[in-house]
């Protein structure tokens, strides 16, 4: 993540603007400056030719009148002229009148008018030079600059500010929700709604154009997760009959199908506890299939896998569905659980299963040769706290038993 301080637009975009509204103003300033001068400087010569058009008749007359006080007194009057720093009358006939209320004369031109005899336009009785009063044009100069760059300057800050408080109102407080709305979104929030708040009845900006594209996005990752959430629901639910086959595949004997030896070692301890904490009899019934020694030795083990098959397929359907179950003990072994079953009644159980594997196991073979099979059972009632191991011995001596009394019998005997 970019960890640089943030620049936020609005800034960037009000300091260009300054800097060009401020050089744009330099600029006008100057050319107005320019004019400003230029147009005082004329003012001046209009003023300097008005001061000369009042007082040259009126010093016609005292020189005329040779009048050397009546002189001094127009030229002081002369000189009482915001435009006028020196006053020089030179007379014909040699005399020189002068006044002067500034000691800068070098940068100014002079302006030099002829003095006629009074009435009359032709002839001279002297000259008349007056220079402007350079200060005091500067002074006006600088006025007149200075008023119209504070006018600038007050006119750039007034669109400045419209244009600071336009951006921060249009740009920077939508970016800023913006940016704090991107910043807050999580993995369990992505599809709440963007709201700016902008200001009813705006026109159809860029900033629409983003929020706009977020709802789009958003609306694709609703998309997204709905279709994931149904994928990964579909996906659970295949795994999860995946497992459940699996782990009943894991648990049956795939030649038989009944239940193998490690399912019975892992759920006949469950079922002695059921039946010690609820005090319900629990019965098991070993089951062998007679002489199959012979009968894989003689037919061959493809005959004997079928006799497996059938003989597990006739204990399973005898049994009560979802309360007795078959698992295959080991080769031609088989043990019939029996819950909440006493042993007499598993004695009844067992006598029909021997009579329905007798009248259903039978395999006619080459040569029109009929096979029949017989098996031999033990039967056990377990007692209170023993051991497993001792009521899989009980069961199996009792198979024993009724292997060597001959055979497709159910031992022990009924009473």
């Amino acid at each position: 993540m970019n960890m640089e301080p943030i620049r936020p637009i609005t800034s960037t975009l009000i300091r260009r603007t300054l800097g060009w509204a401020l050089l744009c103003a330099l600029v006008i300033g100057s050319l107005q400056a320019w004019l400003t001068y230029e147009s005082v400087q004329s003012s001046f010569k209009r003023a300097v030719r008005d001061v000369a058009d009042t007082h040259v008749p009126l010093l016609s007359l005292a020189v005329w009148d040779i009048e050397p006080r009546t002189i001094q007194r127009q030229i002081n009057l002369v000189l009482e002229s915001p435009h006028i720093g020196y006053v020089m009358l030179k007379v014909s006939t040699g005399q020189v009148f002068e006044g002067a209320k500034s000691a800068d004369r070098a940068r100014a031109t002079p302006f030099i008018f002829n003095i006629p005899p009074p009435n009359r336009t032709e002839g001279s009785l002297g000259t008349l030079e007056l220079v402007a009063d350079m200060q005091a044009l500067y002074r006006e100069v600088l006025h007149s600059v200075a008023l119209v760059l504070l006018q600038c300057l007050v006119l750039t800050a007034l669109v400045l500010g419209m244009v600071v408080t336009i951006l921060r109102r249009d740009l920077e407080r939508p970016m800023r929700r913006l940016a704090d709305f991107v910043t807050s979104l999580k993995a369990d929030n992505l599809t709440v709604p963007l709201k700016l708040g902008r200001a009813p009845g705006h026109a159809y900006d860029e900033i629409d154009l983003v929020v706009d594209g977020f709802k789009t996005l958003q609306a694709s990752i609703h998309r997204h997760i709905s279709t994931l959430d149904a994928e990964v629901l579909e996906r659970t639910r295949q795994l999860e009959a995946a497992l459940a086959s699996l782990k009943t595949m894991s648990a049956l004997d795939p030649l038989t199908g009944c239940f193998n030896r490690m399912l019975f070692n892992e759920r006949f301890p469950g079922e002695m506890n059921r039946a010690q904490r609820y005090g319900h009899p629990l019965s098991i019934i070993f089951c062998d299939a007679d002489a199959f020694k012979s009968i894989n030795d003689g037919h061959g083990h493809l005959v004997g896998d079928r006799v497996l098959s059938m003989l597990g397929a006739c204990l399973q359907k005898e049994l009560r569905t979802d309360i007795d179950w078959v698992a295959r003990f080991g080769g031609e072994e088989f043990v019939v659980v029996l819950p909440e079953t006493p042993l007499q009644a598993a004695l009844d159980i067992a006598e029909r299963l021997r009579r329905d594997v007798a009248q259903r196991i039978r395999l006619t073979l080459h040569d029109d040769f009929e096979l029949s099979v017989t098996a031999s059972f033990g039967v056990a009632q377990w007692q209170s706290e023993e051991p497993m191991e001792l009521l899989l011995q009980r069961a199996d001596e009792w198979l024993y038993a009724a292997k060597k009394n001959g055979r497709n019998q159910v031992q022990p005997v009924r009473q």
